[in-house]
């Protein structure tokens, strides 16, 4: 059996969802991609990231545009092709629970959430978490309440985008975490309660 560099992995999980979505005939469609440390990483071994493997994957001529860098270092902001421009809005400490803290930060009140609103989109794909939910000291009794919020602020967007939802990775490839879990059920809960489609990242990576 042939294997499939994780770094191809999660391009290939999302072009069929992305390809699904009936979208208004456009010059080019607009793609922003929010998520935690696996959309957007501080550890810099790990370039290129997946939402460039996206656009090469979508388009043949996709080109990162070098002059707009991400605002948390290193990795590319924006880049395009013929048919879709994806932006890559990952915060490496990026939560769903919404709280002040700066490390781990609230996604719905960071830098790039704004910048993502900015781009305009006509598809997000919000998600993967679930790293750093732990970390903020904010009960996970909030995250699906949460999760809704966020998903409701991006529904707010002046551009009315699409919204796919990515659940988590499991951490270490291993359904052994209890938060992980969670945030996987719940994220998946309130996907399917809000019609939204659901992209399956924990199986394949178990």
């Amino acid at each position: 059996m042939s294997i499939i560099p994780r770094r191809f992995f999660l391009p290939c999980l999302l072009i069929p969802s992305l390809l699904a979505i009936a979208l208004p005939v456009a010059a080019q469609t607009r793609v922003a991609v929010l998520g935690e440390q696996t959309t957007h990483s501080l550890h810099r071994q790990n370039d290129p990231e997946y939402p460039r493997f996206l656009g090469e994957a979508l388009d043949a001529d996709f080109v990162i545009d070098e002059t707009k860098p991400h605002p948390d270092g290193g990795g590319h902001l924006y880049g395009s092709g013929t048919h879709y421009m994806v932006g890559n809005f990952g915060h490496p400490r990026g939560t769903v629970l919404d709280h002040d803290k700066e490390n781990p930060r609230a996604i719905i009140r960071s830098e790039e959430f704004k910048l993502a609103e900015q781009f305009a989109p006509q598809v997000v794909v919000l998600g993967p978490f679930g790293d750093h939910e732990p970390l903020t000291g904010v009960s996970m009794d909030n995250f699906s309440r949460d999760l809704r919020a966020l998903l409701a602020r991006i529904g707010e967007f002046s551009s009315h985008p699409r919204i796919l939802v990515a659940l988590p990775l499991p951490r270490s490839g291993k359904d052994e975490d209890d938060n992980y879990r969670r945030i996987r059920q719940e994220t998946e809960q309130v996907a399917r309660a809000l019609r939204l489609p659901v992209i399956d990242l924990w199986t394949p990576f178990l």
